[in-house]
């Protein structure tokens, strides 16, 4: 199985830690069930802290120890399929939810958002008609769920299912981020059970859960912050198990589903087998065509919105804005890796390819927020690549942006988040020109 990029695999690494295979399963369950133990503890501590942007140092460290944590099991169960480690990986994984659930989100209040704009459908009102601070909607605002709008003065960016979504969640549970939270969390359960369908039916270790269940970052987004990308997470998911037992005319419903929640997973239709290509398409295209007149057509779809979300939004910007401050440049820039990433070997299934496809539009978007990282790790439980597992727990440190007023990024974070892509790259590079294979033999002679 091909790993994008890097030059050692998860599974090498398990190996080599996992060396003698007669005493290989107590140690490994007594490793596994200690770093879930450390695991579990830094989210109690994350969940104890009320306001995150105001601790921003407590949730560095807390969130370093996690991803130890969670590095350590990931390595020593990769090639692991004993029944008593999934349930330890589990068993783990869901405790680390719960206690991050009862939580306030606090370094992103999107959450909120989502709560607004169904408070706004309730009442009879356009959710893309106006902005929080509109004197249309004051009569709306409160003394809890508006002072943690953020953008205020901007339109909602979010499409018509999205909003679908908040409106059914706000019916059972008005004015309540804690029900959005869970609601949002179910559907990333469901991401997860599908994921464990998906490793058996490309008859991957479900060991390799871990890299997922486990996973800092998801937690904290999607747990934590309560963020609209869980329900991305549940579609993607479910495509990627449909397209592994060949049945991609449901694959590309899947993802036409997705698009109506949020863009990304348009992308991952390019990445679909051959088979059938024409009815693939058709199904994905209808299923956006119907979902947009279903919300009332074309000009349902917050298009503006979204323009200025991407072109005015500055919070840590991706390679190409990075030092070309110009939105669509970052945008050609990501449509050319598409092209590319599309255009390569088509062997594999939908999970297998996605690797590389999702990881270069993160890194080439006009920003990379932390939450949009959480798109890789499902397929990266399924093609592992250590820089890109290392960039999960790297690209927290953006999160450094409230060190300091004015809230910026420093360099020394900036490093510190891209390193692992960095280095991969690097090595990739020596790779190609002949020169790591020289240094190695250089070494040894030495």
């Amino acid at each position: 199985m091909r790993v994008y990029p890097g030059v050692l695999t998860v599974r090498d690494v398990a190996r080599w830690l996992c060396a003698s295979p007669t005493t290989e399963r107590a140690s490994t369950v007594l490793l596994l069930v200690g770093s879930g133990l450390a695991l579990s503890a830094t989210c109690w501590g994350l969940a104890r802290v009320s306001n995150l942007v105001l601790a921003p140092r407590t949730f560095l460290a807390l969130f370093t120890l996690a991803w130890l944590a969670y590095a350590c099991g990931a390595l020593v169960t990769a090639h692991l399929r004993a029944r008593v480690t999934v349930i330890v990986i589990l068993t783990v994984g869901v405790a680390s939810r719960m206690l991050l659930l009862p939580s306030s989100p606090s370094l992103s209040t999107d959450a909120y958002r989502y709560v607004w704009d169904a408070r706004l459908s309730g009442a009879g009102i356009d959710p893309y008609a106006y902005a929080p601070v509109a004197p249309e909607v004051a009569g709306l605002r409160d003394t809890n769920i508006y002072p943690r709008l953020n953008h205020s003065t901007w339109r909602t960016v979010y499409p018509p299912v999205a909003q679908a979504f908040f409106r059914a969640v706000y019916r059972l549970a008005p004015d309540n981020v804690l029900a959005m939270k869970l609601a949002l969390g179910i559907a990333e359960l469901l991401a997860l059970a599908a994921l464990a369908l998906l490793l058996r039916t490309l008859d991957v270790p479900l060991g390799r859960l871990t890299i997922y269940a486990w996973n800092p970052l998801l937690l904290v987004e999607i747990w934590g912050s309560g963020h609209l990308d869980a329900l991305v997470l549940a579609t993607v998911t479910a495509a990627a198990l449909a397209s592994a037992r060949r049945r991609d005319g449901i694959a590309a419903i899947l993802l036409g589903i997705g698009t109506l929640v949020k863009l990304y997973p348009a992308v991952l239709l390019l990445l679909l087998p051959g088979r059938r290509r024409v009815s693939v398409y058709a199904l994905f295209g209808t299923v956006v065509v119907a979902g947009t007149i279903a919300a009332g057509g074309l000009g349902r779809w917050p298009i503006t919105p979204i323009w200025r979300y991407v072109s005015a939004e500055y919070f840590n910007p991706g390679l190409v804005r990075t030092f070309v401050n110009e939105p669509l440049l970052a945008l050609a820039a990501t449509a050319a890796w598409m092209v590319v990433a599309a255009s390569r070997a088509h062997g594999g299934s939908l999970a297998v390819r996605a690797v590389p496809m999702v990881a270069g539009v993160i890194v080439l978007g006009a920003n990379v927020f932390p939450w949009y990282v959480v798109w890789l790790v499902p397929f990266l439980a399924v093609t592992p690549s250590v820089p890109l597992i290392a960039f999960t727990g790297t690209v927290g440190f953006a999160y450094s942006f409230f060190l300091s007023e004015p809230w910026t990024i420093p360099l020394w974070a900036r490093l510190v988040e891209v390193a692992p892509l960095a280095i991969a790259a690097a090595v990739k590079l020596c790779g190609a020109f002949g020169w790591l294979p020289s240094v190695c033999a250089r070494a040894r002679a030495g």
